[in-house]
């Protein structure tokens, strides 16, 4: 089987001079270093992926999350990175996509030495003779590029996305009743959207569930808190409620190895593992 064609970066390069540039001091003006943080994580999100990435509902709610910033102040410093230029503000409002001339040079530089790479015509900022300076380079039309002339392979699509929203409304149907039990109040739809975003990323309904309860269970009824249960799961690559559940036994008798101690109280040890202990 064919290896998968790399389209995002490992690592990309940081001018020393990020930080003192103009446009990125009149974001530290305004937002401090948490602005300058949030255009950071941007680029490595961006990297990542390749020279750009859409940003919508869905995306807002993943990179708020990540960085453990509100995401309206987050979408705030996003209109500013494009009032100052440093996203293309015409593709952020007519793609909803951010990207920008000097991210898509610095791609270019990295990628030099693949056997191929395409870009889209519609997200394309360099000039013709940056582009043709790079012989590898392929242009192509996004609606052109993912169109399916295969109707069966359309209908294998539909019926695909059909049963993953299907399996999405399961799983908030069941963090909603969670949160409700757990929580005894209704649950916020934002909520659930944003817990629902963790299936995503490969954590286990069950393991949510037990967030949820476990947090319930120490008094802290609120999504921060269940979030950085499983955010902290996440950095130990803890994936299913059966890892979770070892990981405990395991963090609690290195905790009780010198102790007579038979069961340390609930808190105490949601405490430590969250601080990492």
């Amino acid at each position: 089987m064919a290896r998968p064609k790399k389209t995002g970066l490992d690592y990309f390069p940081l001018d020393c001079n990020a930080g003192i540039d103009d446009e990125i001091e009149l974001i530290e003006a305004e937002y401090g270093l948490e602005g300058f943080a949030i255009y950071i994580k941007l680029l490595q999100k961006i990297y990542k992926s390749g020279y750009y990435i859409e940003w919508t509902e869905k995306e807002q709610l993943q990179f708020s999350k990540r960085v453990n910033v509100d995401i309206n102040r987050v979408n705030a410093c996003i209109m500013t990175f494009t009032k100052w230029g440093l996203m293309n503000k015409s593709i952020f409002e007519e793609y909803q996509v951010l990207t920008s001339k000097g991210i898509q040079k610095r791609f270019l530089l990295a990628i030099d030495k693949r056997t191929s790479c395409e870009m889209y015509k519609e997200y394309l900022l360099l000039e013709e003779i940056e582009v043709n300076a790079y012989k590898n380079l392929v242009i192509v039309c996004k609606t052109h590029h993912n169109a399916d002339i295969n109707p069966q392979s359309k209908v294998k699509k539909i019926e695909s996305k059909e049963k993953e929203s299907k399996v999405v409304s399961e799983s908030a149907a069941l963090i909603s009743k969670t949160i409700e039990n757990a929580f005894g109040r209704l649950a916020n739809p934002l909520e659930v959207d944003t817990l629902v975003i963790y299936l995503e990323e490969g954590i286990e309904i069950n393991l949510i569930k037990k967030a949820l309860e476990e947090a319930a269970l120490n008094g802290a009824r609120n999504l921060k808190y269940v979030q950085r249960i499983i955010n902290r799961c996440l950095e130990e690559k803890i994936y299913t409620l059966e890892r979770y559940l070892i990981a405990q036994e395991e963090f609690k008798a290195k905790r009780h190895t010198n102790t007579h101690d038979e069961k340390e109280p609930s808190t105490d040890a949601m405490k430590r593992f969250l601080e990492g202990e």
